[in-house]
């Protein structure tokens, strides 16, 4: 009994730590983001800005609108609202500039981003969740 019992938590385990950072390849995510639904994932060669942008109306703090991607018409576009404690992060895939989404960092992680640059090549890690957003956990310059 102890070693099957020993036996199913190794399996367990084994499968947590498989899913726990899958790297993936940036073309990949883009063309498919459904089929990372729910997992922690990996990506390199993206471009992070923290460019300060000057207002260019007075509705700037009820966030951006990023269209809803590939096949979708403009009237299904979502609002980029970051909870409180996150700040927006502006991500783009140089491979698929037409991919658009919501990403979301810690304040305390963002600040320790470069300030004021348009595109800081970086490999980021980030929990999966098309319907809210997506969260970033970590970052590598």
């Amino acid at each position: 009994m102890k070693k099957i019992t020993l036996f199913l938590f190794s399996v367990v385990a084994l499968v947590s730590v498989s899913k726990a950072q899958t790297p993936v390849n940036a073309l990949d995510f883009s063309n498919n983001p459904n089929k990372y639904k729910g997992m922690s994932i990996s990506i390199s060669g993206l471009e992070l800005s923290t460019t300060i942008q000057a207002p260019t109306s007075a509705k700037v703090a009820s966030g951006v609108t990023v269209s809803a991607g590939k096949g979708k018409s403009a009237a299904a576009a979502v609002r980029c609202n970051a909870p409180k404690g996150y700040k927006l992060v502006d991500v783009n895939f140089p491979n698929d500039p037409t991919f658009k989404r919501c990403f979301f960092m810690k304040s305390n992680l963002y600040s320790t981003l470069p300030v004021n640059q348009s595109a800081i090549k970086a490999t980021i890690t980030f929990k999966t969740e098309s319907k809210f957003g997506y969260t970033i956990s970590t970052f590598k310059l």
